[in-house]
Formats: structure tokens, C-alpha cells, sequence
């Protein structure tokens, strides 16, 4: 009878985890110069993560938001997500990564406040001793930021060769 009882007890606990109600998390914050809310929504078993934000500016009652979503997939993630400022000016994204046999592949694409276009590209490859890996962004079809690593393991020693290439930014 008590072993009937503990796998009953059992079973009703680990059904209630199956079957487990998105976590709702909401914080707000009220500062000397500005006030704003933040909701973020996880969901494990369905993979999903949500989160909004918006904040007042009290001198003039402007506000900013910003949100993001990220979806579990049966071979990686997709993340999508937006920011419109103070300002009115909104950026965007769109990412995906995809598990492979090795590593990773992944690529995105958003806009800039001012109209630009950003696509990005990365991978990351395990080999017998050790990974290789890119990333790559680009705005307005140029090139703006590319970083290649390879990383060795050989007799207890790690060797990592890593080069950057950058666009110089405008001062």
C-alpha cells in the first residue's frame, strides 16, 4: 500500500512539473528621471522567452520600448526583436542559429535608427583538436566588422589565433 501511495504521489508531482505555467515576471522602476516597466514571459517547455519594456522620461513624457522574442527550434533558435527610442527612431532585428553536426551556423539581418541595413553571418566548427570560428556584420552592404578565431589544443597547451578587422568609426 505505501509504495502504491509514494507512486501516486509520485506521478501527481512530476505531471504538475509537465505541465508547468509559463514564468511571468514583472519589474518597475521609478527614478528622478525617469519611470518604466519591464515584462518578461519564459516559457520552457514550449521554448519561448518574451520581453517588453517601456520608460517614461518625466521632463517631457517621452517614451522609449523595446522588445524580444526568442523561440526554441528543433535544430537551434530564431530571436527577433525591437527598440524604438526617445527620439521616435526605431532598430530592429531578426537572428537564427542552427545547430549542425560540428558546431553552428547563424545569420541576421536588422535596420538602424537611421535607415541602415545590417546583415550578419557566423559559424563555429569542432575539429579534432580544437574550433574554428567567424563573424561577420555587415551595414549598407560594407563590411564593418569580421573576426576569425582558431583555437588548438596540442600536448596540454592551448594555441588561439584570433584576428579582427573593423571599420573605423567616424569621431
Amino acid at each position: 500500500m505505501k509504495k502504491l501511495i509514494a507512486f501516486t504521489l509520485s506521478a501527481a508531482f512530476l505531471a504538475g512539473i509537465a505541465q508547468a505555467e509559463p514564468a511571468t515576471r514583472t519589474s518597475t522602476f521609478d527614478g528622478p528621471k525617469a519611470s518604466g516597466t519591464k515584462t518578461t514571459v519564459r516559457d520552457k517547455d514550449a521554448g519561448t522567452f518574451s520581453s517588453d519594456k517601456i520608460v517614461t522620461r518625466k521632463s517631457d513624457g517621452a517614451t522609449a520600448t523595446s522588445e524580444r522574442d526568442r523561440q526554441r527550434t528543433d535544430t537551434g533558435f530564431t530571436s527577433s526583436g525591437s527598440r524604438t527610442g526617445f527620439n521616435g527612431k526605431t532598430t530592429t532585428y531578426d537572428y537564427e542559429r542552427t545547430k549542425t553536426d560540428n558546431g553552428w551556423t547563424a545569420t541576421g539581418s536588422g535596420s538602424g535608427p537611421n535607415g541602415g541595413e545590417y546583415s550578419y553571418s557566423g559559424y563555429k566548427t569542432r575539429t579534432d583538436n580544437g574550433f574554428t570560428a567567424n563573424r561577420s556584420a555587415s551595414r549598407n552592404g560594407n563590411e564593418i566588422y569580421n573576426r576569425n578565431d582558431t583555437v588548438t589544443r596540442s600536448n596540454g597547451n592551448v594555441t588561439r589565433d584570433t584576428s579582427v578587422t573593423r571599420k573605423q568609426r567616424k569621431r
